[in-house]
């Protein structure tokens, strides 16, 4: 695919709220406030509009793998400490009001499906387990499954699809399945794509995106490869849309910022910048396309902004003036807000 160059505005905040490392960012889903995770073992819930501390608490002494809001019960959020997921409400932060402990290998991500009735979860075992957090009397493991046969270092769910999720690992693999059943829909093994090639950095899952009002899906791999699904009826599943502007390096994590637009971070310390589809797409909406559908464009735009360090963990969004706002988190201890328009 030809590629065309996209120019923007880029301005830049630096939010210094962590004594150590930050690991994981997330941002709320009505957009007013951001979560980060710490090293330290700190979380920090602060304001996207004016990057004001909030508050700040330590669920354990180690390290904070992953922060998550509730979609629907904005109050509740999510830290991902070691082995256990702490969940808090953040009108009183003086103690979790659960904790699941349903992993015996440190936990890479959470995430908490658009009606927020369930949480996904891996680890580095290759466990992914889902969760009933809508149910009364505290959260219950309701699935359990080894996808991985390697360290599973992503997990989403699919948008309007109930119990499916996808799930990518160490092993090279993406997992596109129903959380009920342990057979996958469909698999995609990005080494058996790679055979016969000389390869200097294995393809790697290192993370994967999904957004609410998207069909599509992308994925950041260990060679430096970012590339994106479209999810077709439910007979096909998920098929290949679209490899973008790879990074020089791993890529190490990845984010659909709005329906159409992918984010990526790569250990090049570069932002990439793509955009899917140009003007008003049939991108948005939970809508099911065939296998054979073609993109509304053949193009995809990137623009690539030099961070200048390796990238930890990335999220963003789109406001209502267009502009789009990331939060990026890398070696140090500081949170780099970027706007690009």
């Amino acid at each position: 695919n030809l590629r065309m160059v996209l120019t923007m505005e880029v301005s830049s905040e630096r939010v210094e709220l962590h004594q150590d490392t930050v690991l994981s960012v997330a941002i709320s889903k009505e957009l007013k406030n951001a979560l980060s995770g710490s090293e330290d073992g700190s979380v920090s819930l602060w304001s996207t509009t004016d990057n004001s501390l909030l508050h700040s608490w330590q669920p354990a002494p180690d390290p904070v793998n992953c922060v998550s809001f509730n979609p629907r019960e904005t109050a509740k959020v999510y830290a991902a400490v070691g082995c256990s997921v702490y969940v808090y409400d953040t009108r009183d932060l003086r103690t979790h009001v659960d904790k699941y402990s349903y992993h015996e290998e440190e936990i890479n991500q959470v995430a908490i499906d658009e009606k927020g009735q369930y949480l996904v979860s891996c680890d580095d075992d290759g466990l992914v387990t889902c969760v009933d957090i809508a149910r009364s009397g505290g959260g219950k493991c309701v699935s359990k499954i080894t996808c991985h046969e390697n360290i599973c270092a992503s997990a989403q769910w699919i948008p309007g699809r109930t119990a499916e999720i996808v799930s990518g690992g160490m092993d090279c693999k993406i997992f596109h399945r129903d959380v009920y059943k342990h057979r996958p829909i469909k698999t995609f093994n990005e080494n058996a794509e790679q055979q016969g090639i000389h390869i200097i950095n294995p393809p790697f899952v290192n993370s994967i995106s999904t957004h609410w009002d998207s069909r599509y899906m992308a994925a950041a791999f260990g060679s430096g490869d970012v590339k994106v699904w479209r999810l077709g009826s439910r007979k096909v599943g998920y098929v290949p849309f679209r490899s973008l502007a790879p990074h020089c390096a791993g890529a190490g994590c990845v984010s659909l910022v709005d329906p159409t637009t992918v984010v990526s971070g790569g250990n090049d310390g570069f932002v990439n910048v793509s955009e899917l589809e140009s003007g008003q797409s049939n991108g948005h909406s939970h809508g099911e396309i065939d296998a054979d559908e073609k993109s509304s464009v053949d193009l995809d735009s990137t623009f690539k902004l030099f961070h200048g360090h390796k990238i930890n963990w990335l999220a963003g969004y789109r406001d209502s003036g267009g502009e789009i706002i990331l939060l990026v988190c890398d070696e140090s201890t500081v949170v780099t807000k970027y706007s690009l328009r």
